[in-house]
């Protein structure tokens, strides 16, 4: 941090520490609201709107369908505008959303708040990484990059359980309303803590044009790869971390939900581990490139055991562990900081998370529409029963799409970290 951003910040009521912290909470409360809720109540969700597997997976990809192709309007609004305004009305949305979502039993009507929450949660990880570029010298940009996505995953990681237990003794719906409100309380912590870089917001964007940026991008075989790469890395988090992954531990063991949460979850602690691991481990091979090939195969290793192996449940708990902890080579966002102008810096972060939420997009109503395909037509309380095979048929394409995901990371143009 230079000698006048430092001045910058003394001026700010709060220090850039706090902007981040504030932003991160965001990040995580919209992580648990697309997460947690959807894996552990998928039965309740069944029952209460009258879905099968297909409803289920199409209701919660109205949330993937608007966060992911957001995200390039996002990131140019952010890269453009107030990220202290953009921040609060972000936060907003997604309470709103959820609030919606929460206050009807129609189909179309929850869809919508889905959408709403998706809409607002499209801010929360770009406006982060944006503090984190105005805020934090160059070099720390990799490893707090890390620590947003480790801290973020903690999320669904403490809420999946809690949610869990806390169902069993409340009613689901009035969980999901204090949630809602407590996102509108946050909403004016974020208003009052987070400032604007005044010198970023009128200098740094007369470097490249909007035009320009979204030409640069389009056009950039690197952009694309890095895109790719990352929507693969990504599927086994929006299919089973998000969803499936739930209801396929229930069937699988005859277990609780509770149970069924705790070792969904250790895909996202894996995460927690694997980001600043691999951040540091790019560090030390001075590669993003070898890092990300690393964590890939490693993800694909352990979801196939997963997959095509009968294991005991105390193992699944280590190979959810894995998956996640390969999944945490997500280097993409802080290799692209190296290879793009730092005025579009949240334009193309926009541009490659965008990539990664198509995953879930497809995914989710994919993996529905097989489990659908394979279902038996058996029935009990009024919900469609799924085998163990119809699961594995589905996530058949996350195994895929990881497979894809280790040949596009060999097509990453490296860089080294140390380099300014």
């Amino acid at each position: 941090m230079t000698k006048s951003d430092s001045n910058e910040a003394c001026r700010c009521m709060f220090p850039p520490i706090a902007m981040w912290i504030v932003l991160l909470v965001f990040y995580i409360y919209q992580f648990i609201a697309r997460s947690a809720f959807p894996t552990v109540l998928t039965d309740q969700y069944m029952k209460f709107f009258g879905l099968d597997a297909k409803g289920v997976g199409t209701l919660a990809s109205c949330y993937y369908f608007v966060y992911t192709f957001a995200q390039i309007p996002v990131g140019i609004l952010i890269d453009k505008c107030s990220i202290r305004l953009i921040g609060t009305l972000a936060t907003a949305t997604c309470a709103i959303g959820i609030l919606i979502f929460i206050a009807t039993s129609n189909f179309y009507v929850a869809g919508f708040g889905q959408m709403l929450v998706g809409l607002g949660s499209a801010f929360a990880f770009i406006s982060t990484l944006k503090i984190i570029v105005n805020w934090f010298p160059p070099e720390k940009n990799a490893i707090m990059t890390s620590l947003t996505m480790s801290f973020g995953c903690m999320g669904p990681v403490v809420a999946g359980p809690s949610v869990a237990v806390i169902v069993n003794h409340f009613e689901w719906r009035n969980v999901i309303l204090i949630f809602g409100i407590l996102g509108l309380v946050l909403a004016a912590a974020v208003w009052i803590i987070v400032r604007d870089k005044e010198n970023e917001q009128h200098e740094s964007h007369e470097e490249i044009s909007l035009i320009q940026s979204l030409k640069i991008i389009v056009t950039s075989p690197q952009a694309l790869i890095l895109s790719l790469f990352i929507m693969m890395l990504y599927a086994p988090l929006s299919a089973l971390g998000d969803l499936w992954g739930v209801p396929f531990m229930k069937r699988m063991y005859s277990c609780g939900a509770e149970t069924a949460a705790l070792i969904n979850n250790m895909i996202y602690i894996g995460m927690v581990f694997g980001c600043p691991f691999f951040a540091h481990l790019s560090n030390i091979m001075n590669s993003f490139k070898k890092p990300m090939i690393l964590g890939t195969v490693i993800c694909t290793i352990a979801f196939g055991v997963a997959l095509f192996c009968n294991v005991p449940m105390w193992m699944m708990f280590i190979v959810f562990l894995i998956v996640g902890f390969g999944c945490g080579a997500m280097l993409s966002y802080s290799l692209a900081a190296f290879l793009f102008p730092s005025s579009m810096n949240a334009t193309v972060n926009g541009f490659i998370n965008m990539a990664s939420m198509i995953s879930g997009v497809i995914l989710q109503p994919l993996i529905g529409y097989v489990m659908d395909t394979c279902w038996n037509g058996e029935m009990e309380n009024g919900i469609k029963v799924y085998q163990v095979s119809d699961f594995k048929m589905g996530f058949l394409a996350v195994f895929g799409a990881l497979v894809l995901g280790i040949l596009s990371a060999f097509l990453v143009k490296d860089r080294a970290p140390q380099e300014k």
